[in-house]
């Protein structure tokens, strides 16, 4: 899979690379156990899938060399969130195995300068074309059912999620607002062509990357209002309103998975900006995550992968209380910073274990 860090002392594969090896291992577990018949089935297809890996090897070796130095040293030297990348890699993860299509982000992907499209498919094609031939791995193409989503199964969910809640409200708004942007293209998806004034905010490195790779790309663009903005010495509320946002009207405003990377009074500031820029209809829609995943306790894979990305200069800082009624603790939060919750959707809710992840729709009391 994709690899995440390189140290002086070691490197490290991804963590979706540490997952998929949980789910073959699994996998192969359970038919022992269960029907011989499926067993013997998902066998043959292993069978089949190692000359292709083998085949991918030389490719592979040259795909990831070029990966690290582009998401490390590359990102770096730019400027570039690790986090944004990556979140770019699972769109891109996800059109290849058929759970989201999305030309835009592999357009993209081909002609950013902090992550290799060759890289991506040299490391996963073997399991990509294995999946679509004879469908192996059977778990890495599918999502896990509504309530079922652990901290390693979530990633996919919330995409698809983010943007049904955007395809239900981009039709009700007149302006639409993504903080945080960094290089997801919802916006492309479900604003082009309809008449809305639609804002981008993010740093000013990631949106000059951002723009610049659009251009090569040939993706169309011109509709979106790119804010760049120093968050050390600027307030994005203001350069927002100096790029032509209009507080009077209906607005759609998407904060997703940020917040995990501030400190508490600024998540908090944040919010009561977003509450005052909103007419009546807006809505705010964001994520949190739980204090006891913050914190590393949530498991040893969390705490694992916790430790990847502080390596990267990214540290968790802010989670909510969810270890008891965690929808009233959430709720209770959104109160404190003048939001009234409308809808909220909880990861992992049939699992009964403390939830780790939530994504909320707001409005303002």
């Amino acid at each position: 899979m994709t690899i995440s860090v390189l140290d002086s002392n070691n490197t490290k594969l991804n963590y979706e690379l540490y997952s998929f090896l949980l789910i073959l291992t699994a996998d192969v577990t359970h038919y022992k156990k269960g029907d011989n018949m499926r067993f013997f089935v998902k066998l043959f297809q292993v069978i089949l899938y190692v000359p292709i890996q083998i085949i991918f090897i030389p490719f592979a070796i040259i795909g990831l060399l070029l990966a690290l130095y582009k998401e490390i040293w590359k990102s770096k030297k730019l400027g570039v969130s690790f986090s944004a990348v990556k979140a770019l890699q699972y769109r891109w993860m996800m059109h290849f195995f058929n759970t989201r299509p999305d030309s835009f982000s592999v357009a993209f992907t081909k002609h950013f300068p902090c992550e290799s499209h060759f890289g991506m498919w040299s490391i996963l094609g073997a399991l990509i074309l294995s999946w679509r031939l004879f469908g192996f791995p059977e778990k890495l193409g599918k999502l896990v059912e509504p309530g079922e989503e652990t901290p390693d199964t979530t990633a996919g969910i919330r995409v698809l999620t983010f943007d049904r809640i955007m395809q239900e409200n981009v039709d009700e708004v007149d302006q639409v607002v993504l903080l945080g942007s960094g290089f997801d293209l919802i916006a492309h998806h479900f604003t082009k062509g309809k008449n809305l004034a639609v804002f981008e905010i993010d740093q000013v490195n990631t949106l000059n990357v951002k723009v610049e790779t659009l251009q090569k790309a040939d993706i169309e663009c011109d509709w979106i209002t790119y804010i760049p903005v120093d968050f050390s010495n600027e307030s994005w509320d203001i350069k927002l309103l100096e790029a032509g946002f209009n507080k009077s009207r209906k607005t759609l405003f998407i904060w997703q998975s940020v917040s995990l990377y501030l400190e508490p009074d600024v998540v908090s500031t944040t919010l009561r900006r977003m509450e005052n820029l909103c007419a009546n209809g807006s809505k705010i829609v964001q994520d949190f995550y739980s204090k006891t995943m913050v914190d590393g306790e949530y498991s040893k894979a969390a705490k694992k992968f916790k430790g990847v990305i502080e390596k990267m200069g990214e540290p968790w800082k802010f989670g909510l209380d969810m270890s008891d009624e965690p929808k009233v603790s959430v709720e209770s939060y959104l109160n404190e910073v003048g939001l009234r919750m409308t809808e909220y959707i909880q990861f992992g809710e049939k699992l009964g274990i403390e939830p780790a992840y939530c994504i909320v729709v707001a409005e303002k009391l």
